[in-house]
């Protein structure tokens, strides 16, 4: 209330006090006297109702008003104050609703998913009129862990918003958590409570130019500005230093020295390979006029570093942050919200053409999407490690990679749980091959965000099976199993008395296993660990059922049309398995033998069989098999089969001869075809051991 109004009512109230006294004077005019006290009276206290009406109604609408302003600004923690001070006094569903999906969107801007569950449930209560609110909600919940309850919310603004695609990818995208979560990965993660505080702490770097250290962005109270950033309602971020001694203790964290750390937020280093020169990010705050984020380069030289330059594709129209470089300092890689993007902010990489950065250019949708991209880092495995809520994940940021495939940035890869987790987890660095640092505001943590590490335990990678006679089933002990790998391993074992053998394998390499035994034939194996990022143990299909010499082996499915010698097409894929045993074995020779069944003539079925068989030793030559390691005949029907096991030949049993006089006692008409189908057969036998190639 103004202070002329409240000078205005005691000036009424002096009148009434006035003629108040004035009644014991003049009490003739008495009843009129009292009327117009009355009037007085009830026009003072309606003045004063009125002022204090305007104070319930108008203040929440003020306070909103001023929030708008620090919304728009950025300013999210001055904003969401005024927020939740305006919903407490809103009446109205239509102004609670709005004043909470307000305060749950500065929430969600400090990274603070539990209020932003809290606010945005909050306006959906209130029936906030935009169906935003819930999707809000369901990702708010999902970001908490509580993945059934977001795909509700999902499911709900997919009613009321059924073009939208997000909310059925959305619940594809919080299944597939859920399920990262029941099956994690075998890395380990650890937080590491030397380094965090109950403040933001996060995005890890190292300097080459001080062994075992890590350089760091925190608002811990040793920051060096005086003030408290608007966005987090912290103190400004600055850069700190960290180093680990020889029984891997951590020192207390110090100011890194130079220009980094100003009197605003500074932060998100990193350091060319010599850790000469760095480069980090810069938001200044300047009230008079809209600036943003900037990347800035810093060098060292007689031990101090340079005054701070910015980047020539900075600017106060956009912001650029979290800056990287490849391997070699080449390539400059940023988040940035610039023109030309997909939304919200994107991955962006400018190259260096020797005396200045040149003009960035987009990773595309493999990387980037509508959502948000940030915290790039660069492995020396050439893959580029980020963070974005825009990628199917777990819930708030979610650390993925891409790899430079052919000039293209390939679709990004999830890095699971527990590496990701429902909170947001970016920022990922490798010291090591298998170890690293990255944040997160995962639940568990010291503060507002946590600096983690991991350790990748090495693979567990085996292969192992039996080795048998593939028409006994008998375990063939004393049989030689050898493993010869891509990066040149060379292993032999023999096998025990039941058969069996074991490796342990490395990954990323490819394997061959080869099983022999005096009198059988060499098989042999393939399997690569190439790719391979969980434990497995290879036992299924590496078996070695081997088959014996010392009879006919039959070389099943080789067809022919009726009365006919041409190979028909399906008969060659049998026909390549003898050529993949031919070249398995290459110190054998064989003899290839033909057969027909009874049903035509003797001298028939023996022209016949003949041709049939020089039409397989054909087919080997043709695919540079020498022919001098064949040889062929044909048997007619003069040599029923004799069955060796009962799976094989199917429904006879072990000891069967499809003989004429078999055959005809036979029951049925299928049986009596079947068993002339495994009559007209190709078999080959093993006539030498000893091959030696003429050239």
């Amino acid at each position: 209330m103004k202070f002329e109004t409240i000078a205005y009512i005691f000036f009424l109230l002096k009148i009434i006090c006035f003629l108040c006294r004035s009644l014991k004077l003049y009490n003739i005019r008495a009843l009129m006297i009292k009327k117009t006290l009355s009037l007085l009276l009830i026009l003072t206290l309606s003045m004063v109702s009125g002022f204090a009406q305007e104070k319930t109604v108008k203040t929440p609408k003020s306070k909103t008003q001023k929030a708008d302003k620090f919304f728009k600004i950025g300013e999210y923690y001055t904003a969401s104050t005024y927020y939740k001070k305006a919903y407490t006094k809103f009446k109205k569903n239509e102004d609670k609703s709005r004043a909470a999906f307000y305060a749950g969107e500065c929430a969600r801007s400090m990274g603070n998913n539990l209020e932003s569950e809290d606010w945005y449930g909050k306006a959906v209560t209130a029936k906030y009129k935009d169906p935003i609110a819930k999707l809000r909600y369901a990702d708010a919940l999902k970001a908490n862990g509580k993945y059934a309850e977001a795909i509700v919310q999902y499911n709900a603004y997919k009613e009321e918003m059924p073009s939208d695609a997000k909310a059925a990818n959305s619940v594809k995208a919080t299944e597939t958590a859920q399920a990262w979560k029941d099956k994690p990965t075998r890395h380990r993660v650890d937080n590491m409570s030397a380094l965090n505080t109950k403040y933001y702490d996060f995005a890890v770097c190292e300097n080459p130019e001080v062994k075992n250290s890590l350089v760091f962005s925190s608002s811990r109270e040793e920051a060096k500005g005086s003030k408290n950033d608007n966005w987090y309602g912290e103190k400004y971020f600055d850069l700190f230093q960290a180093s680990m001694d020889n029984n891997e203790k951590w020192s207390t964290p110090t100011a890194f020295p130079g220009p980094a750390n100003s009197e605003y937020s500074d932060g998100a280093a990193c350091f060319d390979a010599s850790g000469k020169t760095m480069y980090y990010t810069t938001c200044p705050n300047d009230k008079e006029k809209n600036t943003q984020c900037k990347i800035m380069m810093t060098t060292m030289a007689d031990g101090k570093w340079s005054d701070a330059v910015a980047l020539p594709f900075n600017s106060d129209a956009y912001t650029c942050g979290h800056p990287c470089l490849s391997p070699d300092g080449k390539l400059l890689f940023f988040a940035s919200d610039m023109p030309g993007g997909f939304g919200g902010k994107d991955i962006w990489v400018s190259a260096w053409d020797g005396s200045v950065w040149g003009t960035p250019t987009n990773l595309g949708t493999g990387v980037n999407t509508d959502g948000d991209e940030m915290f790039p880092t660069m492995g020396k495995n050439g893959r580029l490690y980020y963070a974005s809520n825009g990628k199917p994940g777990m819930g708030g940021l979610d650390m993925l990679y891409s790899t430079n495939e052919g000039g293209v940035w390939a679709e990004a890869t999830n890095l699971k749980s527990p590496m990701n987790s429902s909170g947001d987890d970016f920022g990922l660095i490798w010291n090591t091959e298998t170890t690293g640092y990255f944040t997160s505001n995962r639940d568990g943590g010291k503060g507002m965000d946590d600096i983690y590490s991991f350790l990748v335990p090495p693979l567990k990678l085996a292969v192992g099976g039996r080795v048998y006679d593939t028409d006994t089933k008998e375990n063939l002990q004393g049989a030689t199993v050898e493993l010869f790998g891509s990066d040149g391993t060379s292993l032999s074992v023999q096998t025990a008395a039941d058969g069996m053998y074991r490796y342990d394998l490395k990954p990323n390499v490819k394997y061959k296993i080869s099983a022999s035994f005096t009198g059988y034939l060499t098989k042999f194996h393939e399997l690569s660990t190439v790719g391979l990022e969980e434990d497995q143990d290879f036992i299924k299909d590496f078996d070695f059922p081997l088959k014996s010499t010392a009879k006919p082996i039959t070389v099943p499915e080789i067809f022919y049309d009726l009365d006919k010698s041409t190979l028909r097409a399906e008969s060659k894929k049998a026909l390549d398995g003898l050529i993949q045993v031919l070249n398995d074995n290459p110190t054998i020779t064989i003899k290839l033998t033909s057969h027909t069944d009874y049903r035509a003539d003797d001298n028939y079925n023996m022209k016949l069989s003949d041709r049939r068989a020089k039409s397989v030793m054909d087919y080997l030559i043709a695919n540079k098999i020498p022919a001098d390691r064949l040889s062929w005949e044909g048997k007619g029907e003069t040599t029923p089969k004799s069955v060796e096991n009962d799976e094989e030949y199917l429904p006879f049993k072990t000891g069967d001869v499809l003989t004429k006089e078999f055959i005809d006692k036979l029951e049925t008409n299928e049986l009596r075809e079947k068993a002339h189908q495994y009559n007209r057969r190709t078999e080959f036998e093993v006539t030498g051991t000893t091959y030696v190639p003429k050239n």
